[in-house]
């Protein structure tokens, strides 16, 4: 295997005398990966706080409640999450492709939701492990140690081992696949090749865009054929396996939007937002930010490294491979039209391991098996990135724990007080964790805010149907745009019981500003009865500014909600966490 090959050598770290030979590599990198995922579990919650974790985490639950991946609203005032886009028929689905809630969908049936949300960190620590297995087998022991540690404090992938979206998922499957391609390449196992194309093959059905790392894949397979019945008879099994997830999601995609190459994105005009003009705008942000905020000096020897690597007679291939591993996807979020933003990085998160394994690749090649200068690189690049990254980690991790935690309170304290299956009057930030749960039947509070504008005809599609995204409950935005005050809240009333019905109660939970605008609407047949008060955390400073770049809809928060600003340690989406108490309290209508 023409590799960064040092398969069946030692490297600099681990070469010397006896003594040096008896360092436990491999047994260090076990271990520090058991104390990186204790260290993300002292940052966990059971709760999802973000838009993105909403899309993915409630697919989770229809798949594994009722087998499907569209939703199917109750009632025009059923609450529907910011990335459900409608389709017709009453059906939502989500712009992520099914994959990822597919996987978590095994772990909520089995064990439940909560367990569901340790499925990311989980594989946050089996990612640090498959690198630590491809950089053994690549650049040797102490390398990959080093590779792993570099990793495990990279501020991007430790806050969305946390984030509930899909990010870390793409990169579990990416460094798998390529653990996997790499013991097929030398060992010609059909059973290798199998895995790897599995692997392969189930990154689209996570994110979409993300097929371009098959480019690398492809290039990489294509450079190594040999002319044997073995590697033709293993590269079958790499197609049948990259078949399977490929060919699952094709047929999803048939089934949901009428032909195969379809999907959720087109519900939103997604692709079109895409330009070369962008990238001319935005390549110097991004290459900033790849240095500043994403991987700091790993992206630098990364990038040498694969230069390095395609210059030489013995590594070209890989280095080539390399390098189609990163620009594609790397050129595809540069064109994207949403300026750059706290959070672009998180597009890019999987190119951060094959930076990793390049760098040190390089840092072994300049060391030229001189013992001492492999440990001063080694620790000299290991102490700067530790200060750099480490505590900006603490950070974001801390923030995600203090709001999850609020949810996660919240919950706890409904789940006490209000029977499953009754009705939920709330703001966004908390609907979005408990449509999750999925016990109650939500309704977002926002639809008692001030009316919209109609919509444009250019956002309209044939079938009359508003393309924006901001418009999700359709029917509830179109019956309730013209209506305003009293009239309003009538109308919604009505389909509040009208849903109702003599089956459910219904609850809200809200702040006491937003209850006193509820009660002087009620019927003389209303009465709204205090169940409990639920304290919110102080409000306290924040250096955060703008995280996760989430951009609120202008207007989600007039009316019953509260003013918009921006967001930060003190907002969970329109949840505002400024010490005031939100009620929860029972709404009861007497017979008529």
């Amino acid at each position: 295997m023409s590799t960064l090959n040092i398969s069946n050598a030692e490297t600099t770290i681990e070469s010397g005398t006896r003594y040096r030979r008896k360092i436990p590599f491999t047994l260090l990198a076990l271990l520090l990966i058991l104390v990186h995922f204790v260290f993300l579990l002292i940052f966990f919650e059971p709760a999802i706080s973000t838009p993105d974790a909403q899309g993915y985490f409630a697919e989770a639950r229809l798949i594994a409640r009722q087998g499907k991946t569209y939703l199917e609203p109750e009632s025009i005032l059923q609450y529907i999450g910011p990335h459900w886009l409608y389709k017709g028929d009453n059906h939502y689905f989500t712009t992520f492709p099914p994959g990822f809630p597919a996987i978590l969908a095994v772990v909520y049936k089995i064990f439940g939701p909560k367990a569901a949300l340790l499925v990311n960190p989980l594989m946050f620590s089996l990612s640090l492990l498959g690198l630590f297995l491809l950089c053994r087998l690549w650049v040797g022991k102490g390398w990959a140690l080093l590779a792993v540690a570099l990793m495990a404090v990279n501020h991007f992938a430790n806050e969305h081992a946390l984030f509930g979206d899909s990010h870390t998922a793409i990169i579990f499957f990416l460094i798998w696949a390529l653990f996997f391609l790499a013991l097929w390449i030398k060992t010609r196992s059909s059973w290798w090749a199998f895995a790897a194309g599995l692997f392969l093959g189930i990154i689209p059905t996570i994110r979409y865009p993300e097929i371009l790392f098959c480019i690398g894949f492809g290039i990489f397979v294509l450079l190594h054929i040999k002319r044997n019945r073995m590697f033709w008879s293993s590269l079958v099994s790499f197609v049948i396996g990259a078949a399977i997830p490929i060919g699952a999601l094709c047929i999803r995609n048939q089934m949901a939007f009428g032909v195969f190459w379809k999907t959720g994105y087109a519900l939103s005009n997604e692709p079109s937002q895409f330009g070369f003009n962008y990238i001319i705008s935005y390549y110097l942000i991004y290459i900033q930010k790849l240095l500043l905020e994403g991987c700091g000096l790993v992206f630098v020897l990364g990038i040498i490294g694969i230069i390095v690597l395609c210059t030489r007679r013995k590594t070209w291939k890989q280095g080539l491979s390399f390098f189609l591993l990163v620009l594609p996807v790397t050129l595809l979020y540069m064109s994207y039209f949403w300026k750059p933003d706290p959070q672009s990085m998180r597009f890019l998160l999987p190119t951060f391991y094959i930076y990793a394994i390049a760098g040190v690749w390089l840092l072994k090649m300049v060391t030229n098996n001189r013992y001492h200068l492999s440990w001063s690189f080694s620790i000299v690049l290991l102490l700067i990135t530790i200060l750099w990254e480490l505590p900006p980690s603490i950070r974001s991790l801390q923030y995600l724990k203090e709001r999850n935690a609020v949810l996660t309170k919240v919950t706890g304290i409904i789940e006490e007080n209000v029977n499953p299956g009754s009705i939920l009057i709330a703001n966004e930030g908390i609907n979005q964790h408990l449509d999750f749960i999925g016990s109650w039947r939500l309704i977002d509070a926002s639809i008692l805010k001030s009316p919209e504008p109609k919509p444009r005809k250019w956002f309209i599609q044939d079938h009359g149907i508003p393309k924006k995204r901001e418009l999700r409950n359709i029917e509830a935005r179109i019956k309730y745009a013209e209506l305003t005050g009293k009239e309003r809240f009538e109308t919604f009333s009505f389909d509040v019981w009208l849903w109702a019905g003599e089956k459910y109660k219904v609850y809200i939970i809200a702040s006491e500003e937003q209850i006193s605008m509820y009660k002087p609407q009620l019927s003389e047949y209303d009465k709204l009865v205090n169940i409990i008060e639920i304290e919110l955390p102080e409000l306290r400073p924040t250096y955060i500014n703008k995280p996760h770049g989430v951009r609120p809809p202008k207007g989600r928060m007039e009316g019953l909600m509260a003013p918009q600003g921006p967001m930060g340690p003190n907002q969970i989406f329109d949840l505002h966490l400024n010490s005031e108490p939100l009620f929860l309290v029972e709404w009861i209508r007497e017979p008529l």
